[in-house]
């Protein structure tokens, strides 16, 4: 029995890397399921048993999402070190960039279905209290100049928006077919083009220096 819960689980598995390559290189509306079965050489039948639709391909794709980003916004040491904080948006837009299918095409993919866009909005607003908790926490170090509470949140509003829709700006002005890995780690830099005036000057520079270290490299 175990072997055929992990066989199944493969095959899920299987089916969601490959969707996400083609959703990834071809678009999300230019992908139907028959594409996908016929990328994996498997029957239409075999992956309807595992998926009904390509919307419950994506479903299954945006928890994958919902994880990677809990995962990667964990807990921060105290104090927070600049390597740590330019880590965190690193590996988020790391992530951004594993399902860029999702975020150049997040209006229209949540719009049509409402059980998705009620988890995106869970994990946007946590997304953005932890990031207004972290902003907290570095004012209160003394890496940031102090803001009120109500601008704190703006910010880390502001810094959500730029990171999960940069990927869209980017394919909008590149095309799907051109972006490149470090197209969208622009997105990190814009992102930190909002906290640099905030920032004491040497963690500024020391963050700075730990992203450019992996976006020039």
């Amino acid at each position: 029995m175990s072997g055929g819960r992990g066989d199944m689980a493969g095959t899920k598995d299987r089916i969601l890397d490959g969707s996400l390559e083609l959703f990834n290189s071809r678009g999300v509306q230019a992908v139907t399921t028959n594409h996908i079965a016929d990328h994996l050489s498997m029957s239409p039948g075999n992956l309807y048993y595992h998926f009904r639709s390509k919307e419950h391909i994506i479903r299954s794709l945006f928890e994958r999402i919902d994880v990677a980003a809990r995962e990667v916004m964990g807990p921060l040491p105290t104090p927070v070190s600049p390597q740590q904080w330019a880590e965190v948006f690193l590996h988020g837009l790391g992530t951004v960039w594993r399902y860029r299918f999702f975020f150049a095409n997040i209006v229209e993919i949540a719009g049509r279905d409402e059980l998705l866009a009620s988890r995106l909005r869970a994990l946007t607003e946590w997304i953005i209290d932890w990031t207004t908790a972290a902003i907290d926490a570095l004012i209160e170090q003394g890496s940031m100049t102090d803001l009120p509470s109500d601008d704190r949140r703006r910010l880390a509003e502001n810094i959500f928006i730029i990171i999960w829709n940069w990927t869209s700006f980017a394919v909008a002005f590149r095309g799907n077919a051109q972006l490149r890995e470090m197209d969208a780690r622009e997105g990190v830099l814009h992102s930190m083009l909002l906290l640099t005036p905030h920032f004491e000057p040497e963690f500024a520079a020391r963050v700075r220096a730990a992203v450019d270290q992996v976006t020039t490299g």
